[in-house]
């Protein structure tokens, strides 16, 4: 560092460390339904001749082909790329305050209106393109906003910001383990499957037996090698409310797998609800069939973030 709270750009003729292939960094997408948001990225390498000023990156969630699973490599200029911001304690946050919210695979800038309860706080998008305007977010899900600028973080990042020991690290997991995977055929992380940890394999690979998919004779559970970013430990267990109310985010149990929805239509009497998917689908769920959702960011486990 070259001063305290502050990252030096570096003397290295190519470019700052940050530029450098096998770096992480977050990038702005300048395409409609991303704008107004941060996404984390690898530098792949430079564009030529070496004077360019433009990267060639792979996104670590968007972007997923939904048919070979791989992300495509995309070209984007300096002025779209920054360092990633390091992990940092979560802090109070004022009313009025600028900061990110963790949403979507990205962090989206906002400001705070007011703080709600229990560490959650009422968060307003700059984006037009976001819906709902309001979300209410975990304080784990926030971030001050800070503008990488010539090289340095503003506002600073101060060192007693810096979550030492919440750096994040890919998951290790142990034979018979419970756990979630991800469907790798929907793309975008709708939808989890139960499962068992069979055996590692390496390379952060696993093989896997799920829990609820059989194999096509019906004879045995399915069983199947993921990478460890398609895994997750099983949600905790969290109090389910006698009725579930309108806009309440949830977890549909279909097809075998926990799908991400939200409550549109309560159906009095019967303990029945419509449920709006994130596959853009309307379908009625009995209230067994339902279960609050929460999220796996950073290493834990955030509570829902009701839609206001």
């Amino acid at each position: 560092m070259s001063q305290k709270g502050k990252c030096g750009i570096g003397v290295n003729a190519e470019g700052p460390p940050h530029l450098q292939p096998g770096s992480t960094v977050e990038i702005k997408p300048p395409e409609f339904g991303y704008q107004g948001a941060w996404y984390t990225a690898t530098i792949i390498q430079r564009n030529t001749p070496i004077p360019s000023r433009r990267f060639m990156v792979q996104f670590t969630h968007l972007f997923q082909d939904q048919k070979t699973g791989e992300r495509p490599l995309r070209m984007f200029s300096v002025s779209h790329i920054r360092p990633q911001l390091p992990p940092l304690r979560p802090r109070k946050f004022k009313q009025g305050e600028d900061a990110d919210a963790y949403h979507k695979y990205g962090w989206w800038e906002g400001v705070i209106l007011q703080e709600w309860n229990n560490d959650n706080y009422l968060f307003m998008f700059h984006s037009d393109n976001q819906s709902p305007k309001y979300v209410v977010f975990g304080v784990n899900q926030l971030r001050l906003h800070r503008t990488w600028f010539n090289g340095y973080w503003v506002p600073p990042v101060q060192e007693s910001e810096l979550a030492v020991e919440e750096v994040q690290r890919e998951e290790e997991y142990n034979e018979g383990d419970l756990v979630e995977v991800r469907n790798d055929e929907d793309g975008s992380n709708r939808s989890w499957f139960a499962a068992i940890i069979a055996k590692p394999v390496g390379n952060k690979r696993y093989l896997i037996q799920y829990v609820t998919l059989e194999t096509e004779d019906n004879t045995d559970f399915l069983e199947k090698e993921v990478d460890t970013s398609h895994i997750r430990p099983r949600p905790p267990d969290i109090v389910v409310p006698d009725q579930f109310v309108m806009l309440d985010q949830v977890d549909a149990f279909y097809k075998g797998g926990w799908w991400k929805g939200v409550i549109i239509k309560v159906l009095s009497g019967d303990s029945k609800y419509h449920v709006y998917l994130a596959t853009r689908e309307e379908m009625e769920f009995k209230h067994d069939e339902l279960r609050l959702h929460q999220d796996w960011i950073d290493g834990k486990w955030t509570k829902p973030s009701p839609v206001i």
